[in-house]
């Protein structure tokens, strides 16, 4: 792997997507404050069901287009990168379209039945137009990755979270005094709106870049691939979509069985996903992008079948997030509080966060994983381990959360992530053949604790 290469990419699309989750994460706030944690939970639900319609439009194309264009050019096939792009971008436009209008003209059926929350049909129906404009930046974003244009992501990020703020920006004032259904159709405007354009820009960069190919694209035999790479991905992320969209419609429904009326159910719900794990997950974006642009460098040394720079490149990623998450988890079981009151002046959403802080180290490291196993061919392995916790998740929602109420959300989210972070890294381990040291968990664990509690107590005696 050519580390300067690497770093260079990490570097820009690390930078964007600090930048970028830092709009987002204003956002939040502004949200929570412009429509509320009630609406904010209506919103999560709705996006579960979007969620879905993405999953099944574009969640195994830009896997499928970074593993072939990072082949044909390890090859120095220039011309058949241009057939890849073309065929996979058909083929996703295709599958967006139909899956678009399913969302389109379900949406009173995936409100009314599936959800079981009537206002979210509007919504829906907002965001179904989007999915076409999804898949033409999956298979772009695909390309990018493989080509090491990690500075071309960024801005795409970094766009389509702008205007996505802006649009609901000008939009919420308008929409939010008619009730949290409009409140939430201004979201989901800014969403299908920031969507179009970050394809557009997308794209154009895309055109841009292949000029220099003067010669004819040669036709690609994209059906096997399809087949043994990107088709089992989407079927196994549809499946696991499915599940969570069963999962979260139930955790409201069950808080109300443990005695929450309907507004405080989803007031719940909402500071959890909406609030809370959003922060959890900030300073990730450190790490997570570094683990996107992981997978096209996998893959190269795997196809080369060099078990030495695999087992090099996986042992430094995991001791590298190791020494990254355990400080931020100690710093959010410390300042949990105070973080919430500062951010979001909720002392409700501080102790959640305290509460929910050690799972910081498990989907932080949960996330680089599944990179990783991508890049290594193991993507079937990944998925099925996803799918097999959002069954175990759907399962304990239903027994847990009626009878213990938030502490049993709390206690499904900490049994499911562990599941599915051991079983991917025991898989990471035996392909890479590596060994996890446990002074990579237990110095950064007693130094940050050291460092924070000193912290503590020097403030607290203030």
């Amino acid at each position: 792997m050519k580390i300067k290469r690497f770093l260079l990419n990490g570097f820009f699309l690390t930078a964007g997507a600090v930048i970028t989750n830092t709009l987002g994460l204003f956002f939040r706030i502004y949200m929570s404050s412009s429509i509320g944690a009630e609406a904010i939970g209506l919103y999560q639900l709705i996006l579960t069901v979007y969620f879905f319609a993405v999953t099944a439009t574009a969640s195994g194309v830009t896997l499928l287009v970074t593993r072939l264009v990072t082949e044909a050019a390890a090859k120095k096939e220039a011309c058949m990168i241009k057939s890849i792009i073309r065929r996979c971008m058909l083929t996703a436009l295709a599958l967006s379209a139909v899956v678009g209008a399913v969302l389109f003209f379900g949406s009173s059926f995936w409100a009314d039945c599936v959800l079981k929350q009537p206002g979210a049909a509007v919504s829906l129906r907002v965001l179904a137009p989007s999915l076409p404009f999804i898949a033409v930046s999956a298979c772009l974003r695909g390309y990018f990755f493989a080509m090491r244009q990690a500075v071309k992501t960024a801005g795409e990020q970094l766009l389509e979270q702008i205007t996505e703020i802006g649009v609901f920006a000008v939009l919420v004032g308008v929409m939010a005094p008619y009730g949290i259904a409009y409140a939430c159709c201004a979201a989901a405007i800014g969403t299908t709106v920031s969507e179009a354009v970050t394809a557009v820009y997308s794209y154009l960069l895309y055109k841009l870049d292949i000029r220099s190919i003067k010669c004819q694209s040669k036709c690609f035999p994209i059906k096997k691939h399809l087949i043994f790479i990107a088709l089992p991905v989407t079927l196994s992320a549809c499946l696991r979509s499915g599940l969570s969209i069963i999962e979260n419609s139930t955790i409201p429904a069950g808080l109300q069985k443990y005695g929450f009326n309907h507004s405080r159910a989803l007031q719940d719900y909402g500071m959890i996903t909406g609030m809370v794990m959003p922060l959890l997950a900030f300073p990730s974006v450190v790490i997570f992008s570094f683990a996107s642009i992981i997978i096209p460098e996998l893959s190269e040394v795997y196809t080369k079948s060099d078990k030495g720079q695999i087992k090099k490149i996986s042992s430094n990623v995991l001791k590298i997030v190791f020494l990254f998450s355990i400080p931020i988890a100690v710093a959010f079981f410390f300042f949990g509080k105070e973080i919430g009151l500062i951010i979001y002046g909720s002392e409700t959403v501080g102790r959640y966060l305290c509460m929910f802080a050690a799972i910081v180290p498990i989907i932080y490291l949960d996330s680089v994983v599944d990179s990783m196993l991508k890049g290594l061919n193991q993507q079937l392995h990944y998925l099925t381990y996803n799918i097999l916790d959002s069954f175990i998740r759907v399962v304990l929602v239903t027994l847990l959360i009626p009878k213990y109420g938030l502490m049993g959300l709390i206690t499904v989210m900490y049994i499911g992530s562990i599941f599915n972070t051991g079983l991917s890294l025991l898989r990471l381990v035996r392909v890479a053949e590596i060994k996890i040291k446990l002074v990579w968990i237990l110095l950064p664990l007693a130094l940050s604790t050291l460092v924070f509690s000193a912290i503590k107590g020097v403030i607290s005696a203030i």
